[in-house]
Parts: structure tokens; C-alpha cells; sequence
């Protein structure tokens, strides 16, 4: 499990996911074209994904994730990242899953002491049988920003089809992502 802080305080901007930040460039990983380009051909999976924001992926050169995923502006030069995702599977035990995520939810409990927590289970919803299963713990900070622990089981049969995995992602995202999920999601 590769989170690193950089101090104890209640702003995501000061952990690390594989060297990577929220208020980094993703310019220091990609090229220009290549951001546009997954931006692009991700769009497809992500019915949400407006040109507000784009979805870009990293699986090489990472130590301990399955692969880093985060949010940029389409149209911002720069291309900072608004949100950051660290995923690493757990296909054939999902109780490994909930281990991690209870020593993760430690943890950002001492570093985010002023954070309200929250614990949910939901089915998925890309699953309309309601066999694929979600545990969320997340931590709303004073800013408005979001640190979340996710554990997803899906059905075996659509997992396979689709090819995802079941697993555990550690996500940051801002206040701006938040929002922009509350309005495009529900």
C-alpha cells in the first residue's frame, strides 16, 4: 500500500499516490497528446465524463497499485489533477479487501482528525441483478474535499465479461470533482 504522507494535516493535496498528487501536472507523466488521447477513448466507459472533466490512466512503471486513475480538465493547458484513484485487485478474496480497508480507514483516521467519516454498502449500479456489491468508507474534510476506501465485488459472470476486478481503490478527490460527481452521477 503505497499512500504517502507528507505531513499530517487535513488536506489530500499533501499525499502521494505513486509519486502522484491532486494540484499536479499530469503533464510530469504524459504527453499532451497522450492525455487528450485516453481522454478520449475513455469517454466511452464513463457516461458522465463531460468536458468538464476527462478520465485518464496510468498502469506502468507503479510499484504497489494495479493502476492510477485521475481527472483532469480537457481544456486546462496544464492539465492538473482534480482527483486521484489507486486501484489494486482482490479477485479471489474480497475479505482481503476489507482487512485493507479498515487498516487504510485507521490510518486516515489519525490523519484526517477533523474529517467527518461515513461507512456505506450499496449494490453497484452497473449491476441491475443487485449481486455486485460495494463498502465505501469515506472521509469528508472541512474543505469540502474527499479522501474515499472502496471495496467492489462484482458478480463473477460480469466481471469476467467486462473484464474489471474486484478490489480496493484509495481515492482524493476535491471539492470541485465531488461536486461535479453529485451533479452528473445522481
Amino acid at each position: 500500500f503505497s499512500f504517502q504522507s507528507l505531513v499530517k494535516a487535513d488536506d489530500i493535496r499533501d499525499f502521494q499516490i505513486e509519486g502522484m498528487s491532486i494540484g499536479d501536472s499530469a503533464l510530469d507523466h504524459f504527453s499532451e497528446e497522450e492525455i487528450l488521447k485516453q481522454i478520449e477513448e475513455n469517454r466511452y466507459m464513463y457516461t458522465y465524463l463531460t468536458s468538464e472533466f476527462g478520465q485518464v490512466y496510468k498502469r506502468d512503471g507503479l510499484s504497489e497499485y494495479y493502476f492510477i486513475s485521475f481527472y483532469v480538465k480537457p481544456k486546462d493547458k496544464n492539465f492538473i489533477i482534480y482527483a486521484l484513484t489507486g486501484s489494486m485487485p482482490h479477485v479471489d478474496k474480497i475479505s482481503e479487501c476489507y482487512d485493507r480497508m479498515n487498516e487504510i480507514s485507521n490510518e486516515f483516521s489519525t490523519l484526517f482528525k477533523n474529517a467527518k467519516k461515513k461507512e456505506v454498502s450499496y449494490n453497484h449500479r452497473v449491476d441491475k441483478s443487485g449481486r455486485s456489491k460495494v463498502k465505501e468508507i469515506y472521509f469528508n474534510l472541512k474543505s469540502k474535499d474527499k479522501a474515499r476506501i472502496v471495496c467492489m465485488d462484482f458478480e463473477e459472470n460480469l466481471r469476467i465479461k467486462h473484464n474489471w476486478i474486484d478490489g480496493l481503490d484509495i481515492t482524493l478527490q476535491t471539492k470541485e470533482v465531488t461536486e461535479w460527481f453529485a451533479n452528473k452521477i445522481n
